[in-house]
């Protein structure tokens, strides 16, 4: 997120705001898959929306999902965030 919010924007910026994305997406994923498996037509809905998040098109879902949800709460929280892995950096 540190690399996306830089002022140097290269064309990788695309691409790591998709993965900002999916790595959120699989966390969330990985505690509610066990009851998300049961409904039906969950993974090629699943397919769909990893395909409509890295579309490239300027209005991607993607860029969407990280302007108007994740950017806002990591703008929120940061030095909260910058706090905890400076701890965690100072442990390990």
């Amino acid at each position: 997120m540190k690399a996306i919010e830089s002022p140097n924007k290269d064309d990788d910026t695309q691409w790591l705001t998709y993965w900002v994305v999916y790595g959120i997406f699989s966390i969330a994923e990985f505690f509610s898959d066990i009851f998300l498996s049961w409904f039906p037509f969950y993974y090629m809905l699943k397919c769909g929306f990893l395909l409509w998040c890295m579309a490239p098109s300027p209005s991607n879902g993607a860029e969407l999902l990280y302007h108007r949800i994740i950017r806002p709460f990591f703008l929120k929280h940061e030095a909260q965030l910058d706090s905890v892995v400076q701890d965690l950096k100072d442990k390990a």
